[in-house]
């Protein structure tokens, strides 16, 4: 599998990782979100015990609407995917970081398998949060769809919990 192929593979992959800890929820409340990524870093290494098998590294941006409130918020996730074309098999896990207006943040773990051609679905968990949103937990699931080569769709549904809110 070529360089740009996988890296194209791997944006539409990425949400993954954004929409999910936007727009705060107040406790309980479940939320949904969709918005879009670019995949901006690829590497990757040949694993060797098949062609095409290879591991790779990646970082995306995203933006997101929570269709509840209609805010939009800014995301960027890095993760690790594991791609095997000739098992038709690819799952990747990694983490995201969601910035809200005033500066603070939501973290978050990820995991996925590809479940289609161009298509993703998978589970994310809130890790953690600064300022107002220490001590935030949560989780969802996510689905992720190519538009094209390094660009995908993204939604989101869970629950985003922030002690005191």
């Amino acid at each position: 599998m070529s360089g740009s192929k996988i890296f194209a593979v791997a944006t539409v992959f990425i949400f993954i990782f954004g929409a999910a800890t936007m727009d705060f929820a107040v406790a309980g409340e479940k939320m949904k979100w969709h918005g879009t990524g670019i995949g901006v870093k690829w590497e990757q290494l040949e694993v060797g015990d098949l062609e095409g098998h290879v591991i790779g590294l990646f970082e995306s941006k995203q933006i997101y609407l929570n269709e509840t409130t209609g805010e939009k918020n800014v995301s960027v996730s890095i993760g690790l995917m594991d791609m095997n074309p000739k098992m038709m098999q690819a799952s990747g896990h990694g983490y995201g970081v969601s910035i809200g207006k005033d500066g603070s943040k939501v973290f978050r773990s990820w995991e996925g398998k590809a479940v289609g051609k161009g298509h993703w679905h998978g589970t994310w968990t809130v890790i953690g949060g600064t300022d107002k949103n220490k001590g935030a937990t949560g989780g969802g699931t996510w689905d992720s769809f190519s538009l094209a080569p390094q660009h995908e769709w993204l939604e989101v549904e869970g629950e985003i919990n922030i002690p005191g809110q």
